[in-house]
């Protein structure tokens, strides 16, 4: 058999896939039957299609739960995001997407299931080998690592404690270091997070797991933003069900109406954080007085009228990019003729260090080109103002149902491709670490492709190619 730091190779079905399926395909089915009665959509076409989205959204995961497939399911976290930016956003009426014609979400709907069936259908029918290459398959650390990642938790709490209320670290150092520490923190919550799902864990090991999470949790949300610890949260979550084939519902019953509350208080404590007295960020010792405040906003009752939803609804509402699809369609290219890779067209120099090329182009750049394009900001605001398009809408806007198609295809080509090269390679391996970080990456679909395939690639220089070369340099095998 594989050893733990391997990704498995082995089709066995046990009875925890099993389980993980039906509970998975419950799911979808009782979703679909909700809506289908719940939805403030009037037209039945538009809830099939919207049922369609969810239901196409859940069919790789249910697919690799059935069968317990081999791969590490980066493509199956990726399709999954579609339930909740498109599919809820559609079925369960966000107010945004109401201000179009009904012609607008079918072709919309249209869009998005063109793409989820052109990304599934490539995911499926491509076939390949693992990777045999030593650059890519060799272990860039040393195996009995795994036991000690634990230390790069306490490390990444312990960076969190200096850069959030201390001033040491150099202003010139600070991107550098905060990459490091957040690639090992990632790395090491992701392991430890499978070491727990495969039962390898004992009590005192899961307590300090526990520990560093919730500490690193409660940093990242103080400065009032969310993205960073949901992002680490997320990643354990799927770290542990990929490797027990459990889901913690009793987690998940606690933790999302906690993150609810502090979403619907965030906007309130940025007022008073941010506006009336923009200095007076918590200390290390004032976070606990700070949250007291934090919960007592989250639990009053929305401020404004068209707010007035369930905590949990509210924080869906956000996650959502279904209404930009309805804007794009509705006004490409009926009102605006089509972008044709406008852009696409910076991704290629972002390659090239700055320290060669000083001058080169921003990846928000293609975010800001798309919002003006649209009318949604002017050029005055472009450098302060950054909007979620997501691939769908932006690619959609360039080239139509085509670009939609080409690029579903396309997408669902490369996770295949890379799941199986990674197939039986050690987790610490350049492939290995690589799929850890693609996962980190799947859910963050809500960036436009320039500034996604940016934050990837300078991720992977840091998580992989400084492990890669420290190898070279101590000998590593």
């Amino acid at each position: 058999m594989p050893s733990p730091s391997h990704w498995t190779s082995a089709r066995v079905p046990n009875a925890a896939s099993r389980r993980l399926f039906q509970l998975g395909l419950a799911a979808v089915v009782l979703a679909c039957v909700y809506f289908g009665y719940s939805s403030p959509l009037k037209d039945p076409f538009q809830i099939f299609l919207g049922s369609a989205m969810l239901s196409v959204s859940a069919l790789p995961a249910l697919l690799w739960a059935r069968d317990a497939r081999p791969h590490f399911p980066a493509f199956e976290i990726f399709m999954l995001t579609g339930i909740n930016f498109y599919a809820i956003p559609m079925l369960g009426g966000q107010a945004e997407m109401f201000g179009y014609q009904p012609q607008a979400l079918t072709d919309a709907a249209a869009a998005v299931l063109a793409f989820q069936i052109s990304s599934v259908t490539a995911f499926l029918v491509v076939r390949g080998r693992r990777a045999q290459h030593p650059l890519l398959v060799s272990s860039l650390l040393p195996e009995n690592i795994l036991h000690h990642t634990q230390v790069g938790l306490w490390l990444n709490t312990l960076y969190l404690c200096v850069t959030n209320f201390t001033t040491l670290i150099p202003y010139n150092l600070a991107p550098v270091l905060r990459a490091m520490f957040i690639g090992i923190g990632i790395i090491c919550a992701f392991i430890q997070a499978r070491l727990w799902g495969e039962g390898k864990l004992d009590h005192t090991a899961k307590l300090v797991c526990g520990f560093n999470l919730f500490a690193q949790l409660a940093l990242f949300f103080s400065n009032l933003y969310l993205i960073g610890g949901l992002s680490l949260i997320t990643l354990f979550l799927i770290a542990y069900v990929t490797a027990s084939r459990r889901i913690p519902i009793l987690f998940l019953v606690l933790f999302v109406p906690l993150i609810a509350t502090l979403h619907n208080g965030k906007s309130a404590m940025r007022d008073i954080y941010w506006r009336e007295n923009p200095q007076a960020q918590p200390t290390l010792f004032e976070l606990p007085a700070f949250y007291e405040q934090w919960f007592a906003l989250g639990l009053q009752p929305p401020k404004y009228a068209a707010e007035k939803k369930s905590l949990t609804v509210n924080l869906l509402d956000r996650a959502a990019l279904f209404h930009m699809v309805c804007l794009t369609v509705d006004r490409i290219p009926a009102i605006l003729p089509y972008l044709d890779g406008e852009t696409y067209k910076d991704i290629p120099g972002q390659l090239v260090p700055r320290v060669i090329w000083p001058n080169k182009p921003s990846p928000a750049l293609s975010n800001a080109r798309l919002a003006i394009y649209l009318g949604l900001i002017d050029e005055e605001s472009a450098s302060s103002v950054s909007i979620a398009f997501g691939f769908i809408a932006e690619s959609y806007a360039n080239f139509g149902y085509l670009g939609v198609v080409v690029l579903g295809f396309v997408l669902g080509l490369s996770f295949k491709r890379l799941t199986l090269l990674g197939q039986e390679t050690p987790q610490f391996s350049a492939l290995g670490l690589f799929l850890i970080l693609l996962t980190a990456w799947s859910f963050q679909v809500e960036q436009v492709m320039a500034n996604w395939l940016t934050s990837l690639f300078q991720a992977t220089i840091v998580i992989v190619g400084l492990p890669m070369v420290a190898s070279r340099l101590l000998g590593w095998r």
